[in-house]
């Protein structure tokens, strides 16, 4: 994914829209004929998105800034392919989260992004916001946990004051 992204980005003004297309275009390549669309996302969920935002990285677009777009991307690609968006929120918020890491990004920042990319999506394929904002916001959470406690509570922080209806969330976990 990331050789794609990167030979994709190259050369465009547009980076983020690109950058959106083209991991919708190479998700739903990947799963149409998958027996079990939902289940082989599963599988690659955090390849494609970690792929995504080291690619988009190494062509100079900021990982933080990438982060909704590959996240509304990959969504917008499962949903396209026949697979159940809903059953995903969570696990590509938190390969975002846990990416943007990776790539050096801000992963306070590209909590805030991944949540509301995931919300976006949702809305866009007419899926439950309701759950999808409960997913998202329980996956940047878990994935801010595998960093530190102290990052935790900095999602906590932004996503309580970015994304409408993350505030109810954590004040329910």
């Amino acid at each position: 994914m990331k050789d794609t992204v990167v030979g994709v980005l190259k050369g465009v003004d547009e980076v983020y829209d690109t950058l959106f297309s083209t991991v919708r275009d190479n998700v739903v390549s990947l799963l149409e004929g998958a027996g079990d669309v939902t289940t082989t996302a599963v599988e690659n969920i955090r390849d494609i998105v970690v792929g995504s935002l080291q690619g988009a990285g190494d062509v100079g677009a900021a990982g933080t800034d990438a982060v909704s777009g590959v996240v509304k991307g990959t969504l917008k690609g499962i949903s396209d392919a026949g697979g159940d968006v809903g059953a995903l929120v969570k696990g590509t918020v938190s390969a975002a989260v846990v990416g943007a890491g990776e790539v050096g990004g801000d992963v306070t920042e590209a909590s805030a992004k991944a949540v509301q990319g995931a919300i976006d999506a949702v809305k866009e394929v007419g899926g439950d916001v309701v759950t999808a904002t409960t997913d998202a916001v329980t996956g940047a959470i878990e994935a801010a946990g595998e960093i530190s406690e102290e990052t935790v509570e900095s999602v906590k922080n932004v996503l309580s004051t970015s994304v409408d209806g993350a505030k109810d969330v954590i004040e329910k976990l």
